[in-house]
């Protein structure tokens, strides 16, 4: 017997990292939807056994990561693009797998209908969600022919070139001034202070700073440019004035995507367009650094958000899907 009932055997099958053709495969029917996927299996050369799961090992039509938050994809049927779902007994089984190996603060968080069809289960099973945002939008960056995303920004904003000029990788140097300000994005994110849970938030900020994954703009701590040290190639600042991360990054063969999280831009300069000009010039960057020139850049917002949905909006980014979070 278990949480759901006496049942046939689970059709799961737990993967490692040598098995992961398949589910990469069932990631590029939907590429920037099942990037963050992609990515979560590719980044670490190790799990536990269940960690990873799929309902075929060579073909599988859903898989999931599920330890600690639980990262569905391909359970819903997706007409439009030929793919069939994989029905709602894998949905039963997945929510049956993962009900013991999800913690407090974890989440449910993928597609929208591949997370409402295993949440379905899971809140039957009586697990509790602390907060549930069902509308994500699921947005995609433009491409700019001849030209960059920052330059037709600019034309908005011509004052702020420093803004698109001053965005760049963070250094470790830079740590310091970055964790509080990706705390601070956290807390107001997601309700609490991530660093309260021990160091592993942090370990996560200096892993997204050391992989080149982490953009800042610096000011003087009052919105205006804080200067670079054109010999030492250092910039100076007080405070970081934006920042945004590069979440998941695939280098897919069929072409790269990334997907932006973490975006902010610090409460004092809101509303000035500064964190249009830097998003912009982040999106290029990420393109330069991570993606050969090229590649979809994409990132996801709540639906309540509207002063970031309209800057999403006025940057050209255009909704391709919806995503879906259960905060537990």
């Amino acid at each position: 017997m278990n949480l759901f009932g006496r049942r046939p055997p689970s059709p799961l099958t737990p993967l490692d990292p040598t098995q992961l053709d398949g589910l990469l495969e069932l990631c590029s029917i939907d590429s920037v939807a099942g990037v963050c996927l992609a990515h979560q299996v590719l980044r670490w050369p190790s799990w536990a056994r269940g960690d990873v799961v799929a309902d075929d090992r060579w073909r599988p039509a859903a898989g999931a990561w599920a330890t600690g938050s639980l990262m569905p994809f391909g359970l819903a049927a997706r007409p439009e693009l030929g793919h069939p779902g994989a029905g709602d007994h894998v949905a039963h089984a997945l929510a049956d797998h993962a009900y013991r190996r999800l913690t407090h603060h974890g989440s449910v968080a993928g597609p929208a209908a591949d997370v409402a069809a295993v949440w379905e289960h899971l809140a039957a099973a009586g697990m509790r969600s602390r907060e549930e945002r069902w509308e994500q939008p699921l947005l995609v960056a433009p491409r700019i022919a001849g030209g960059t995303l920052a330059t037709a920004a600019l034309r908005r904003r011509p004052g702020l070139a420093w803004a698109a000029a001053g965005v760049h990788r963070a250094t470790p140097a830079e740590e310091a001034l970055v964790l509080p300000a990706s705390v601070d994005m956290f807390t107001g994110e997601l309700g609490y202070d991530p660093t309260t849970a021990g160091s592993s938030y942090a370990r996560h900020v200096n892993w997204l700073i050391t992989s080149g994954r982490s953009y800042v703009l610096l000011d003087d701590g009052a919105g205006a440019a804080a200067g670079m040290d054109a010999a030492e190639g250092v910039y100076g600042g007080a405070a970081v004035a934006f920042k945004a991360d590069v979440g998941a990054l695939w280098s897919r063969p069929g072409g790269a995507v990334a997907q932006l999280t973490g975006v902010w831009t610090r409460p004092d300069l809101r509303g000035r367009g500064i964190g249009s000009v830097a998003l912009a010039a982040v999106v290029d960057a990420v393109r330069r650094d991570h993606m050969g020139g090229d590649g979809v850049v994409s990132l996801y917002v709540n639906s309540f958000n509207t002063a970031g949905l309209g800057l999403y909006r006025s940057l050209g980014f255009e909704r391709v899907g919806t995503f879906a979070t259960v905060l537990l």
